[in-house]
């Protein structure tokens, strides 16, 4: 079973998504969000600050899950990805570290309904996230 964490970074009106690398196997060339696998043995929170760090140099603070997705073809269900809302963190300005993706961008709902996920039903729940978090910010 393989387990993966993902992070909406959102500062109210906007995310942060990372463009994946054209030579990556999983989705080239498509808009993903800040993540990727628990190692064996690793708290899903843990996992998640570590990628973050090592994917743009930024440092979860405080995030809740938000929702559990599957790929379409996942019909044993056997790798979920948990979706963290990411709305305070340390590091500064986010940055791209190592290869695995080519840019970096803060995105609106406007923008969001544009784009070419890494999954599909990443959308509903970034456009949400946002919604949450401009209600939460008043």
């Amino acid at each position: 079973m393989s387990r993966l964490v993902c992070a909406i970074f959102t500062d109210g009106e906007k995310v942060l998504l990372v463009k994946r690398a054209r030579h990556r196997k999983w989705s080239p060339d498509k808009w993903d969000l800040v993540g990727g696998h628990a190692e064996k043995g690793e708290g899903l929170d843990i996992a998640l600050v570590r990628e973050c760090q090592e994917e743009v140099g930024l440092t979860p603070l405080a995030f809740n899950e938000v929702a559990t997705l599957y790929e379409a073809d996942d019909k044993k269900r056997s790798s979920p990805f948990h979706i963290y809302v990411v709305r305070q963190w340390t590091g500064g300005v986010a940055q791209l570290l190592g290869d695995e993706h080519s840019e970096l961008g803060w995105f609106s709902v406007d923008d969001i309904e544009a784009l070419e996920l890494a999954m599909s039903a990443y959308r509903e729940v970034l456009i949400e996230s946002l919604r949450q978090d401009q209600v939460f910010k008043r």
